[in-house]
């Protein structure tokens, strides 16, 4: 779970122009990891929605119907379909499961429902640290008008001291 800087303990204001800076780019950089592994979790829930549809074509099949099986994601070889009650799932690390079509259709929801929940949790740290990166770029633009006003006031000071001399 992301925190703003204050709830960290972090005093902004206390932060250099240098120090803030920095802080930006490190928080710039974890909502870029955060929304490249938002997009990686995004194609993985897809790819459970397309094999959910793709099951549910396969077990409206007859028996005896001609297919292509793919070998590689460019080859593929002629079949027929000997059985469409079961399905050879891949539960991981390396190991299948004969299923049924419900089963499988059950399993697959699952896992998209589980990556569901991570989505959720995934923007909810997103926008946290996108308004981390918000806040720091106020203090950032603070410091800099501070430090405008005060060379600029220096500078009226300094032409007034001198238009007296």
């Amino acid at each position: 779970t992301a925190m703003a800087p204050e709830e960290k303990g972090i005093n902004l204001a206390a932060l250099s122009l240098e120090q803030l800076s920095q802080l930006k780019q490190a928080l710039e950089g974890e909502v870029e990891a955060l929304t490249s592994s938002y997009i990686q979790l995004r194609n993985v829930m897809n790819r459970f929605s397309n094999s959910a549809e793709t099951v549910k074509r396969f077990s409206a099949q007859e028996a005896g119907a001609e297919m292509l099986v793919p070998l590689t994601n460019s080859l593929y070889v002629p079949g027929t379909i000997d059985n469409t009650d079961t399905l050879l799932v891949d539960v991981g690390t390396g190991y299948f499961i004969d299923k049924s079509t419900d089963q499988t259709l059950e399993f697959l929801q699952r896992k998209s429902d589980t990556v569901k929940a991570q989505l959720v949790e995934m923007e909810k740290a997103m926008n946290a640290k996108r308004q981390n990166v918000e806040q720091v770029v106020m203090v950032l633009q603070q410091k800099v008008q501070s430090m405008r006003a005060s060379q600029a006031a220096e500078r009226a000071t300094e032409a007034g001291a001198t238009a007296e001399a």
